[in-house]
């Protein structure tokens, strides 16, 4: 994925709001089982459209994260 300017601008904003915080968050169960919900039925190709964006949705926010994690560690690691 390519980033642009304000997508890393928006990853620098959160990994720097609460750099600890951001590095130790994880998504709640519920959150987790909805995924898994959605990946099975992905594979199963039963997915319905509203699915599918939500789960296109939640992978570009775990992309978004991961990167913002990477960043706070950074952050942390400098401090």
């Amino acid at each position: 994925m390519e980033n642009s300017k304000a997508f890393t601008e928006i990853v620098e904003l959160i990994a720097s709001s609460n750099p600890a915080h951001i590095v130790h968050y994880s998504p709640g169960p519920a959150t987790l089982k909805r995924v898994q919900y959605l990946v099975l039925r992905k594979n199963e190709e039963i997915l319905t459209p509203e699915e599918a964006t939500e789960l296109q949705n939640f992978l570009f926010l775990e992309n978004m994260i991961g990167l913002a994690k990477a960043r706070a560690y950074q952050l942390l690691k400098a401090a």
